[in-house]
């Protein structure tokens, strides 16, 4: 999906709105990445023209490089980022999406720390990765280093598997779309998950 625009979906669950991650996300960002655990186990970032962004972000202009990165990517139609927003009042809350979109897709997310621990990625990640099956995917990927024992722990949760390989210091983790134990987890009751484009 290299030769076109990624047309981004907006996606829906009970407690959780996916949309086109923009500049109107600005704050949000800013609040997100200002904060050390969220770059904690990041690699270095740069801004949609290769410069290097100082993370954590001292001002929003430093996120605001990291939105116009993303931006530029699913116009080069190869990555894209959701912003993850709660339903009940639009709050901010982080940000899904896939560093690579073809037969294998990788994904990546970040949170807001005070959004922790309430099984919001969760939700988001199964819808995410719903749709990359929609969309033709076979196979997901994630590269998370072992100390990130949430990210572990979500890939996990998610049905992925550690495959033992490493690239910088990060374990790949993958899951088949083909089999069916995906598809039932979208399916669970506890998940509870509703999703549209609107």
């Amino acid at each position: 999906m290299t030769e076109s625009s990624y047309l981004i979906p907006t996606l829906t669950t009970a407690r959780l709105k996916l949309e086109p991650l923009s500049l109107a996300h600005s704050q949000g960002m800013f609040e997100m990445w200002r904060e050390d655990a969220v770059q904690e186990f990041s690699g270095p970032a740069q801004d949609e023209g290769g410069f290097q962004i100082h993370l954590p972000a001292r001002t929003p202009a430093d996120s605001d490089g990291l939105i116009r990165f993303w931006l530029k990517a699913a116009k080069d139609g190869w990555g894209f980022r959701w912003a993850i927003l709660l339903r009940a009042n639009e709050a901010f809350v982080g940000h899904i999406g896939f560093n690579a979109l073809a037969a294998c897709s990788e994904l990546a997310y970040h949170m807001n720390p005070a959004y922790w621990g309430h099984g919001f990625m969760t939700e988001a990640a199964l819808v995410a990765i719903d749709r990359r099956r929609q969309e033709g995917a076979d196979e997901i990927e994630a590269f998370i280093e072992p100390k990130n024992s949430g990210s572990v722990e979500l890939a996990l949760r998610l049905g992925m598997n550690a495959t033992g390989t490493f690239s910088e210091g990060a374990q790949r983790y993958r899951m088949s779309l083909i089999n069916s134990s995906f598809n039932s987890s979208i399916n669970s009751p506890i998940n509870s998950l509703t999703h549209g484009e609107a």
